[in-house]
C-alpha cells in the first residue's frame, strides 16, 4: 500500500486520522444453541481491534483511547452496554456512549472520530457494534430465557415507530420489508423498466454482493448465487413482500460484532505502529429526509441521499471515477439502486467489498460497521486506493458517507464530517396532504403486497392519490386488484381505481 508517509512532518500528523486496527466476530449458532450475548461479542471484537493495530503489548494504546462510541444495539437492553464494553475490554479512560438508531450511524461516527482528531480533540477514538439477534431467535424457538446479563424493566414491550403518520401505524406499515416497496415499485415505474428489467437489476445486484460475501470470513451466509437465483422465486427463495424475494431482504438474525481503532498518524508513529496497517480517513456528510414516510415528496427520490453522496465527494475533491472501491448500503434494492445511478455506476459493478445486508448479513445498525473493516482489508491489500462507504438508516431516510484511502486527504488538516441537515430542511416543499378516509375516485401512487409463506399474495396496501391530490391509505383484497399489483406484464402504479371507507374504518381500493 503506498500512502506517502514521509511527506508528512510530525506536526502535520497529529491532524491527519488514520484506522489503525479492525476487529470482527461471527458466532454461527446451531438451532439448540443460545450463544454468547452481546457484550462478550463485542469486547472480543475491540481485543482483536486493539491487537490488529499491531502496537506493541501494554497499556500505552488501551489509556490513549478517549471515545467509545457504541452503535446502537437493539436485541438485549443493558444498563449501559458502551460502558460495560469499555470496561471489558481494558478502555477505562474512553468516554463511552451509544449512539441513536440508524444504519448510517458506524460512519458517521467514524467520522465524527476523525473530524476531532484532525481539530485536535482527540488522540484516538474507537467505534463498534454488535448484535445477537440468532440466538434470540433460538432462544424465542426454545422457550428458554438467555443466561444473559438481566435486561432493565424498562427493555419490554413491543418498540413500534413514533413519528410515523397514525395511518402508516392504522395499516400496520411499521417493518422495513412492508415500507422500502412502495419505493422499489415507484421507481420502477418512474425509470420505466418493465418488472423483468427491475428484477433483474435486483438480482444482478444481490448475485454480485453474494459474490463478496463467498470471499469474506464473516459473512453469515457465505454462498455465491447468481442473478437469476437472486431474482426468481423458487421454494428457498419465496416472495416476501412484492417486489421481494427472500434473498433481496436484509437478513437481521445474525451474531455479529466489530470494533474499528482510529488515531491520529502521529500517535501511530508513537506506538510504533506499522505503515501497512494505516488507512487514511477523509471527509463525510450526512443528513436525513424526513422520517414519517407520509412526509415525503414523492417514492421516486431520496434528495438527502443524492445531497449526501456529492457532498461527500466535494468536499474531497474527488469524482465518482475516482472511487475504486465502493459499499452502498443494500438492506433492499431501492437504496443501492438509487446510490448507484447518483453516482452514475453501472449495475454490473460490484457495489459491496462487505457482501450486502442479505448475505453477509444485517447486524440492525451495524452493517456498516463491518463495511468499515471489509473496506480497510481491501485498501490494505492493494485491491484500490480509494473506497466510498454509504449508510443508510431507518427507512430511505438517514444518510452517511465516508472515504476511506490508501493515501492523505488532500487538504490534511480539513477533514470534515459535514452535517447537512439545516440546508436539506428547506428542500422539502410540496408534500401532498393525507386524507384518513376517502371515497371516490383513486389513482396509485405506490403499493406493496404482502405474501403469505407459501407464496401466494395475501393482501395488498395502496398509497393512492384522490382527484385532489391528497394522499390516502387503502387495502387491496379484491382478488382482480391483487391480481393487478402482481402482474409481470403490467404496471400497477398509475392504476385508476375506487376507495371506498368501510365500517371497520379502513379503507379499500379496487381497480376501476
Amino acid at each position: 500500500m503506498t500512502t506517502h508517509l514521509a511527506a508528512i512532518d510530525d506536526s502535520r500528523a497529529e491532524r491527519v486520522p488514520v484506522i489503525i486496527g479492525i476487529g470482527e466476530v461471527t458466532e454461527r449458532v446451531q438451532p439448540e444453541q443460545i450463544g454468547r450475548e452481546p457484550l462478550a461479542l463485542v469486547a472480543e471484537a475491540i481485543r482483536i481491534a486493539l491487537q490488529d493495530s499491531g502496537a506493541p503489548p501494554g497499556a500505552a494504546l488501551a489509556d490513549s483511547i478517549g471515545a467509545l462510541e457504541l452503535v446502537n444495539q437493539m436485541g438485549w437492553r443493558y444498563e449501559d452496554l458502551a460502558r460495560s464494553a469499555a470496561d471489558a475490554a481494558g478502555l477505562h479512560a474512553a468516554h463511552a456512549r451509544q449512539s441513536p438508531v440508524g444504519g448510517n450511524m458506524p460512519t458517521k461516527l467514524l467520522g465524527d472520530l476523525a473530524q476531532r482528531i484532525a481539530a485536535g480533540e482527540l488522540v484516538a477514538g474507537l467505534v463498534c457494534g454488535v448484535e445477537a439477534t440468532a440466538s434470540l431467535a433460538n432462544a424465542g424457538k426454545l422457550k428458554q430465557a438467555p443466561p444473559w446479563t438481566p435486561q432493565p424493566p424498562a427493555a419490554q414491550g413491543v418498540r413500534r415507530p413514533d413519528f410515523f403518520h397514525p395511518e402508516l401505524l392504522k395499516y400496520e406499515l411499521f417493518a422495513p420489508v412492508d415500507v422500502y416497496p412502495f419505493y422499489d415499485n415507484a421507481l420502477r415505474a418512474h425509470w420505466q423498466q418493465s418488472y423483468a428489467e427491475a428484477q433483474a437489476e435486483s438480482g444482478q445486484i444481490g448475485a454480485l454482493m453474494a459474490q463478496a460475501a463467498a470471499s469474506n470470513p464473516y459473512a453469515w451466509l457465505p454462498q455465491a448465487r447468481d442473478a437469476a437465483e437472486v431474482a426468481t422465486p423458487s421454494p428457498a427463495n419465496r416472495m416476501v413482500g412484492h417486489p421481494y424475494t427472500k434473498w433481496m431482504v436484509a437478513n437481521p438474525m445474525v451474531n455479529q460484532a466489530s470494533a474499528v481503532v482510529v488515531t491520529s498518524l502521529a500517535h501511530a508513529r508513537r506506538l510504533g505502529i506499522p505503515d501497512s496497517q494505516v488507512v487514511f480517513v477523509w471527509g463525510g456528510a450526512g443528513g436525513a429526509e424526513p422520517r414519517d414516510i407520509l412526509g415525503r415528496v414523492r417514492f421516486t427520490e431520496a434528495p438527502a441521499m443524492e445531497a449526501v453522496l456529492r457532498r461527500t465527494l466535494h468536499v474531497n475533491s474527488l469524482d465518482a471515477r475516482d472511487i475504486d472501491l465502493l459499499e452502498l448500503y443494500s438492506c433492499f434494492p431501492c437504496v443501492p439502486k438509487l446510490a448507484r445511478r447518483v453516482l452514475g455506476v453501472p449495475a454490473d459493478r460490484p457495489l459491496s467489498v462487505t457482501g450486502g445486508l442479505v448475505f453477509f448479513g444485517a447486524p440492525v445498525n451495524n452493517y456498516m460497521g463491518h463495511a468499515i473493516c471489509a473496506m480497510v482489508r481491501a485498501l490494505r491489500s492493494g485491491q484500490g486506493r480509494t473506497g466510498l462507504l454509504y449508510g443508510n438508516g431507518e427507512y430511505v431516510t438517514k444518510h452517511h458517507a465516508l472515504v476511506l484511502a490508501d493515501r492523505p486527504a488532500p487538504e490534511l488538516v480539513s477533514v470534515r464530517n459535514l452535517d447537512l441537515q439545516d440546508e436539506l430542511d428547506t428542500m422539502v416543499r410540496g408534500v401532498p396532504a393525507v386524507e384518513t378516509a376517502y371515497n371516490g375516485p383513486s389513482r396509485i401512487e405506490t403499493y406493496t403486497v404482502k405474501y403469505g409463506r407459501d407464496g401466494t399474495p395475501e393482501r395488498g396496501i395502496v398509497i393512492g392519490r384522490t382527484t385532489g391530490g391528497k394522499r390516502h391509505l387503502a387495502r387491496v383484497t379484491d382478488a382482480a386488484a391483487l391480481a393487478a399489483l402482481v402482474s409481470p406484464s403490467h404496471e400497477a402504479v398509475g392504476l385508476a381505481g375506487q376507495a371506498r371507507t368501510r365500517e371497520d374504518g379502513y379503507t379499500y381500493w379496487e381497480q376501476a
